[in-house]
């Protein structure tokens, strides 16, 4: 599985602070639930423990969304934009 997750994030585009903009979405009604950052460890994260996790700017840290609140965005997919 880290594999996989090495060769995901071999393939994102990454801006020249190593971040890429990630977004969760439900996966049955595509509604977007929240967009943020994730840095290379954020991505890894999100795919080995398949819960989203992002890199907050603000406090230059790792975080898993719904960590505190128990309210966690858990990964089905994971799709790369072109863009």
């Amino acid at each position: 599985m880290q594999g996989l997750a090495v060769a995901i994030a071999q393939n994102v585009k990454w801006d020249d602070k190593g971040l890429t903009v990630a977004i969760a979405q439900n996966v049955d009604t595509r509604a977007i639930l929240m967009q943020g950052f994730a840095n290379r460890d954020a991505v890894a994260t999100t795919i080995l423990s398949r819960k989203a996790t992002f890199f907050s700017h603000s406090r230059s840290t790792m975080w898993t969304k719904g960590e505190m609140s128990n309210n966690l965005i858990n990964e089905h997919d994971i799709f790369i934009d072109c863009d």
